[in-house]
């Protein structure tokens, strides 16, 4: 299953807009899942089949006024450079109950459980509540020519190694007629959270000619993930060095590009 996507301010957590296709919704780190129908907590799940119990739960709570109908499916996640959202339907995680009917200002509990056991590298699996159509809104779009609107969310689940060691590193700096490109990579065993990029050109007395930043997302182990930005063309000829700093959950890294000749296209 395959989701567009746009990268979003905190990567905690994806609200899918469905008419006729779906797109994504940005979320804060600070709050729990939310659409304009419901809202999900918590917004990441950590579990550990070495726990005495190797199972959690999500609640998700109708912040209609109406009553709503919700399904839940949960996927193993995996990335590829330029698809971060790779999502299979996966048997290693027991969730109940899958269809939960929620009333406006209540809340329902669902269960996660692990049934495979851990391993020394991290599995990533996320858990998709969709909101379905009820009798009424069934009813209504077949009188009407209007679109119908459905919420999906998509929550992060971790199951993490006993030994946990991110590895971030920023590679494959280049700079190609004025259109710069990197890499975030990850040799750790657990993901990690890119939660600010920032590319900055300097000239050779280590001015600074411009500052760009650009949001990150999650990298997952053994993943990595391509990052491109055009460069200023204004002062282009005397930028000497371009700076990528990466600020993640846990550290900061930083690598340089010598641009003797400039950046200019």
């Amino acid at each position: 299953m395959r989701l567009p996507f746009y990268r979003y301010l905190s990567g905690l957590g994806i609200i899918c807009l469905s008419l006729i296709f779906i797109s994504t919704k940005s979320l804060s780190q600070s709050n729990p899942g939310q659409s304009n129908n419901f809202v999900v907590f918590p917004v990441q799940v950590y579990l550990s089949s070495t726990a005495p119990s190797p199972n959690s739960f999500i609640s998700i709570r109708n912040t209609s006024t109406e009553t709503k109908r919700f399904q839940v499916k949960v996927f193993s996640w995996t990335q590829k450079e330029k698809e971060p959202l790779q999502l299979i339907p996966t048997e290693d995680l027991v969730v109940f109950p899958l269809l939960v009917t929620i009333e406006p200002a209540q809340s329902r509990d669902v269960r996660l459980g692990l049934v495979v056991p851990a391993t020394s590298v991290e599995k990533t699996y996320r858990i998709m509540v969709e909101e379905l159509p009820n009798a009424q809104t069934q009813e209504n779009s077949k009188k009407s020519t209007g679109v119908s609107f459905r919420f999906k969310m998509s929550i992060p689940i971790f199951v993490q190694p006993e030994q946990k060691q991110s590895q971030p590193a920023l590679t494959n700096l280049l700079n190609n007629k004025g259109k710069f490109s990197f890499q975030l990579t990850n040799t750790g065993n657990v993901h990690y959270l890119a939660k600010e990029l920032q590319v900055t050109g300097t000239d050779t007395s280590g001015k600074t000619l411009f500052q760009k930043s650009k949001t990150g997302w999650y990298v997952l182990s053994g993943s990595s993930q391509l990052y491109d930005i055009e460069l200023p063309k204004t002062d282009c000829q005397k930028v000497a060095n371009v700076t990528v700093n990466l600020k993640t959950d846990t550290t900061n890294v930083s690598q340089s590009l010598p641009t003797p000749k400039g950046v200019c296209p």
